[in-house]
């Protein structure tokens, strides 16, 4: 029955004692795709599966997550224009040449978003106000790689090694490149048997575009939370590259009704951790001062975030 599941679903069935627990999927950023997917597909199984291959699904829940193409990327222009990172020119240069609905990009809408991951050669995309890794030895900063494309192609080159903001190391990648590329350590993996010609790196640009994914979750997810199954959506508000603000157009666009309104969520410490709108199915939160990767930036607040979400309850609305 699931012999076509990803290695950990089939781990699971290794633990027999495990079996009757409650079964939830987490994930962020291109989990948007994949963890809906892996969801219908245990969903699915589940309704013809014998007993000792049910899978006891009860929801999932995904981190800035990668949607619905359209949205995700007028989301991504209008949250760099909101905070000041591109020139009223570049943005009306972007709104103007490109069309996020249409999967074919013309010439002008190249060259325009050209002109907009430019400016973050300078900044981190995914973390705005976090430090780059600067060189000791040149004291220069080393930029972070940008993808030059469009949706449906929006993660081909995956862009630049998620960075830290201060208290974290920012050049994280750069140790891990060096360790990863050492002949006695790949040796060890048994990795790159093949002798490719180029070193490894964290976002190779050897990696070509793709064009069977969908462009949107949206149908899925509303398949998921019409069956019953928990959702909740987060997201770090200082992220340029899947933003709150595309995750909100996303969310507006799933038409789902609202339950309870726009509210601020509060930490142990009495301080505003975010804010959270409860939607008919699905819960979104956002992490307030977080970039791409929510549990590296605020790890207290991924905590209570976690917890909340498998005991199902709602983040304090007050302070406490």
């Amino acid at each position: 029955m699931f012999e076509n599941m990803t290695p950990r679903i089939r781990t699971y069935f290794s633990f027999p004692q495990f079996k009757s627990h409650e079964f939830y999927i987490s994930g962020e950023s291109y989990a948007g795709h994949y963890v809906p997917q892996l969801a219908e597909q245990i969903f699915d199984n589940n309704k013809n599966a014998p007993k000792d291959d049910y899978i006891n699904l009860k929801g999932f829940i995904i981190g800035n997550a990668l949607l619905d193409d359209e949205t995700d990327q007028k989301g991504m222009i209008d949250y760099a224009w909101d905070h000041a990172v591109i020139s009223d020119h570049v943005y009306a240069n972007v709104k103007s040449k490109c069309n996020f609905s249409d999967p074919n990009t013309s010439n002008d809408c190249g060259v325009a978003l050209d002109n907009f991951f430019a400016a973050y050669n300078d900044i981190d995309m995914y973390s705005l106000y976090s430090p780059l890794c600067v060189d000791s030895t040149s004291s220069t900063t080393r930029k972070t790689p940008m993808i030059q494309g469009i949706s449906p192609h929006i993660f081909s080159k995956i862009e630049g090694w998620h960075q830290r903001p201060v208290g974290y190391d920012p050049c994280i990648s750069d140790y891990t490149e060096i360790y990863l590329n050492r002949p006695d350590v790949q040796h060890a993996l048994h990795a790159n048997v093949t002798k490719i010609p180029y070193p490894w790196t964290h976002c190779s640009d050897n990696i070509t575009f793709w064009s069977d994914a969908p462009s949107s979750m949206l149908p899925l997810i509303k398949k998921l939370i019409a069956e019953g199954l928990r959702v909740w959506i987060y997201s770090g508000d200082t992220d340029g590259r899947i933003p709150v603000t595309s995750t909100r157009y996303t969310l507006r666009k799933l038409g789902l009704k609202t339950i309870e309104e726009w509210t601020p969520w509060f930490t142990n410490h009495q301080q505003v951790g975010g804010w959270t709108i409860e939607y008919e199915g699905l819960t979104f939160v956002t992490i307030r001062g977080a970039g791409h990767e929510v549990p590296s930036f605020k790890p207290v607040q991924s905590l209570q975030l976690i917890r909340h979400f498998l005991d199902n309850k709602k983040l304090p609305s007050g302070p406490y």
